[in-house]
């Protein structure tokens, strides 16, 4: 402790926590479902949050109360696996829960040993010292007391955030009525624990865990579960790109079109982890089209996480391959933002062979199609009346010879030369 009482306490950090178990004793068999820490300073401003969902190791009793299925822990990470995350966050603090007998026969068990004896504030205590003769006792009473909002009940989460709010009115309310020595005295245990581990930061939180269990019910998720483990040599990734275009078209999978797409991958005994890169790189490409104007809006993220869901891609991953693709837009200038935002949905058809490279390699017609593809336009195999441009490598040399030319001459479709087209796509391109 310092001389000055004041600057301890400003200094001093709280550990805020909240559980939901499967019961009242651990000592009957009862276990941890859900852990969420706050770290707050004195003066309540928020440090650190963490949240994760435990599996408890045995079927999950009291769903009625905390909504925690046995499905949304079977991924969930372990108490012993949480253990880091929990001691780090104790570490240097000062334990404060509601109800802390409570919170501490729960923990003692699950850290086995690797701290002393927990202590700390407890703050039905706390509250029985401020307000002695109020009666009540239940978080979500005191919270009703103190005009705490209270979103959710029985969610570790908001039971911390609620608890942690609570303390700051407690405390302050303690500090006005005795000397703020006295609270120092009596309420500050620091807990110092030796050769404390760092932070794993290992979590599932409920949102992500529901996602989980409503892929593992579906029809698609169980089928892949079913194929071979030994990826094949052939991966026929356009042909199964394909068939994926067709089935998502209207956003919904039917039984026939998940069993085609099981059908394509026994054919070529396909793994579930070949088939899974295919599916990311289904969603890979409509990432890059929707980030053209470097901006996602709530309709194409409501898209892309329906998307997502449909192919068994995890929240957390579709995440990572949005970071990922935002890294690799080569749409540096306004100007070229806003040519192709006028573009989209404009059809293109190639004509002849094309010339320009990209770092040594000639774009080739599968290639050209992609990049158009990726940037919000439509290929056309022929050309029509619907065709708005004509792409070709020497355009200064056109001439009406050549079926798509003498279509394009006839239905007045703008010719254009293949590095000018490139360029206005922002597709950047070797220099010859």
């Amino acid at each position: 402790m310092t001389n000055d009482p004041i600057l301890e306490l400003y200094k001093h950090q709280f550990a805020i926590i909240s559980l939901e178990t499967t019961g009242i004793s651990p000592k009957h068999g009862d276990h941890l479902v859900e852990l969420a820490i706050q770290t707050v300073n004195w003066n309540g401003e928020l440090l650190d949050s963490y949240e994760t969902l435990v599996h408890p190791g045995k079927d999950i009793e009291g769903f009625q109360i905390h909504g925690i299925t046995d499905d949304m822990v079977k991924s969930a990470p372990s108490a012993s696996d949480v253990v880091p995350d929990i001691l780090s966050r104790l570490n240097g603090k000062t334990l404060v829960a509601h109800d802390l007998d409570f919170t501490v026969r729960f923990l003692e068990p699950i850290l086995n040993g690797s701290m002393p004896k927990l202590e700390g504030i407890c703050t039905l205590k706390l509250f029985d010292l401020v307000a002695p003769d109020s009666g009540l006792r239940r978080l979500e009473q005191l919270c009703t007391y103190y005009d705490i909002e209270f979103s959710v009940r029985h969610s570790a989460k908001s039971d911390s955030l609620a608890t942690a709010k609570l303390f700051s009115i407690l405390k302050n309310l303690y500090a006005q009525q005795n000397e703020i020595e006295d609270f120092v005295e009596n309420f500050l245990h620091l807990i110092e624990i030796e050769d404390c581990p760092k932070e794993r930061n290992i979590f599932m939180k409920r949102k992500e865990a529901k996602n989980i269990a409503n892929i593992q019910k579906t029809k698609l998720y169980d089928l892949l579960n079913r194929l071979t483990s030994s990826a094949g040599d052939s991966v026929p990734v356009r042909q199964y790109l394909n068939v994926l275009d067709r089935a998502l078209a209207d956003r919904i999978l039917e039984e026939k079109e998940i069993f085609s797409l099981v059908d394509l991958a026994t054919v070529y005994k396909l793994s579930k982890e070949q088939v899974m890169e295919i599916h990311e790189e289904y969603l890979r490409k409509l990432i890059r089209i929707y980030l053209l104007d470097e901006i996602l809006t709530n309709a194409e993220m409501d898209d892309l996480h329906l998307v997502s869901d449909l192919l068994c891609i995890l929240p957390k991953e579709l995440d990572l391959l949005i970071e990922y693709e935002r890294t690799k837009i080569p749409i540096t200038t306004p100007g070229v933002q806003k040519q192709l935002k006028s573009l989209t949905g404009k059809s293109v058809c190639f004509s002849g062979h094309l010339n320009c490279k990209i770092n040594g390699q000639r774009i080739d017609r599968e290639l050209a199609q992609q990049l158009v593809k990726e940037r919000g336009l439509i290929v056309k195999r022929v050309v029509s009346k619907n065709v708005d441009y004509l792409i070709t490598a020497h355009a200064e040399q056109f001439s009406s010879k050549g079926r798509k030319n003498r279509k394009a001459m006839e239905y007045h479709v703008n010719v254009m030369d293949e590095k000018i087209f490139w360029e206005m796509i922002g597709v950047v391109v070797d220099n010859e």
